[in-house]
């Protein structure tokens, strides 16, 4: 093992010299090649077609833009995902698959891209093997979310702790509050657009109390920390706050441990138990929780939340039960729709509907909103028919524009053969309203088997793009991702 620890620093070494220093090039190429890896193909729906890795960092330099980009925007809007270096004898999305960064960068009207993979310590070892590991499934793959907190650049995934990065997206290691977290942090914390405190929360299957709350504040110190008990292990992939509270839903997929040894999908469905509501006080920790129990449901990601008139309204994807398997048929079965659920503070009561009965997901605001009244919303919409037709996961042909406030929405459809991903919503800088700002998207097509990022008009949201920036490469199906402003 003393020698394997010796080869391993001395590969991390060398992984992170490549990512620091640029080959030579003797011109101006479209892009320079940083690490091209040895590609595979599988027979896995979730490593296929709009899913399917690629195999090679690069940076873009001089690309194709269709109309004018923004002047205004400068930044850089980056987007987390799994893209495994090697090929995996089984594949359980989305738990699996090394981390990979996208990021298109902003500066005087002009544009440059790159990827690059976490690297990770798992990673790390798999590249000394030079294959997938079996005894890393469901390993901390950094995979999921990348978050500018401070000055700090976090990439995340719930089961394990963060891993900074710098904005060029080289690897600097595993981030812990400065020792103060331990084991993981959530993938989806939540940073309060007037306080600037940042709340998060790591679950445990194996150590009671099973779910810790945290607070840190603006200069990255966790300043409140509370432990909930939960009856048994949950999995929580996402929290929502208000001005108040910060509020979790625990819904009842449970976690079979002898299935995790197995390196098999450890998660079951339990609609008997029902959905718990905790709704925690994060201005007095000592006050007891608030636990409501409803129905059984399932939630993914929530939009927002918000205080009115005594009641705290969630708004949130619903999905009336959850197969969390691999498969076109547990994706097909699993339909979602937009949904409010409002909570009475005075009787500890719910009433829930529904606010649309599209199947969407992967719902965003404009951040400034976040735990405040708001107007707009957006969600992807996944198009079954496209799906069953292609026989593969996670084809997403339009985008959709709510107003909550009136009860409408509008629908940005993709042109035929061109699938987008999650939105992110950029607010200009001296912009107040939720409607001054722009609405950024990948976009792959197939046509072309390269991606485009696409620049909206949140004001005219069913318009053509504002700017098309068109990659000479492919991005891959993701997660979550951010916009970072270099205005601060």
């Amino acid at each position: 093992m003393k020698r394997r620890d010796f080869l391993l620093t001395a590969i991390a070494s060398s992984v992170a010299s490549v990512v620091t220093h640029p080959l030579s090039v003797k011109s101006q190429p479209v892009y320079k090649h940083w690490k091209k890896y040895q590609p595979w193909t599988s027979n896995d729906i979730f490593l296929q077609g709009i899913n399917a890795p690629v195999f090679e960092e690069v940076d873009i330099n001089n690309v194709k833009i269709t109309g004018q980009i923004p002047m205004d925007l400068e930044g850089m809007y980056v987007r987390n995902g799994p893209n495994p270096m090697f090929k995996p004898a089984t594949y359980n999305y989305p738990l699996e698959g090394d981390g990979m960064l996208h990021a298109i960068y902003f500066n005087g009207g002009k544009v440059r891209y790159k990827n690059r993979w976490v690297q990770t310590t798992e990673l790390a070892y798999k590249m000394f093997e030079g294959k997938e590991l079996a005894e890393f499934k469901f390993h901390n793959s950094a995979n999921t979310n990348i978050i500018s907190y401070g000055d700090k650049l976090l990439a995340l995934c719930e089961i394990g702790l963060p891993y900074q990065m710098t904005p060029e997206l080289e690897t600097i290691g595993v981030w812990n509050f400065g020792g103060k977290l331990e084991q993981a942090m959530t993938a989806h914390p939540k940073l309060d657009p007037v306080t600037k405190e940042l709340h998060f929360y790591r679950y445990s299957f194996f150590n009671p109390p099973y779910l810790h709350y945290y607070v840190a504040d603006a200069q990255g110190k966790i300043i409140k920390t509370l432990p909930i008990e939960l009856s048994q292990p949950a999995l929580l992939h996402d929290m929502a706050i208000t001005e108040n509270y910060a509020i979790f839903f625990v819904c009842p997929l449970g976690f079979d441990l002898t299935q995790a040894r197995e390196n098999n999908n450890p998660f079951i469905w339990q609609p008997e138990k029902g959905t718990k509501i905790i709704l925690v006080n994060h201005k007095n920790l000592n006050q007891s929780p608030i636990v409501i129990e409803t129905e059984s449901f399932w939630v993914w990601h929530f939009m927002n939340a918000f205080e009115e008139n005594g009641n705290i309204s969630v708004d949130f994807v619903y999905y009336p039960s959850m197969k969390f398997e691999s498969s076109l048929e547990a994706i097909l079965s699993n339909s979602s729709n937009f949904h409010r659920l409002v909570i009475n503070l005075d009787t500890k009561t719910v009433k829930s509907n529904a606010l649309d009965d599209q199947y969407v997901d992967f719902p965003v605001l404009d951040t400034r909103q976040l735990g405040r009244k708001y107007q707009f919303g957006y969600t992807v919409y996944l198009d079954k028919q496209e799906m069953l037709q292609k026989q593969k996961p996670n084809y997403f042909t339009a985008l959709i524009q709510y107003d909550i406030v009136n009860n409408s929405r509008k629908i940005h459809k993709f042109k035929p053969g061109c699938y987008g991903g999650e939105p992110a919503f950029v607010p200009k800088p001296n912009g107040n309203s939720e409607l001054e700002g722009y609405i950024m998207t990948w976009v792959y097509d197939e046509n072309k088997q390269t991606s485009d990022l696409l620049i909206l008009d949140p004001a005219n949201f069913e318009g053509e793009p504002i700017a098309t920036v068109h990659l000479p490469v492919r991005v891959p199906n993701g997660f979550h991702g951010n916009w970072i402003s270099h205005h601060g």
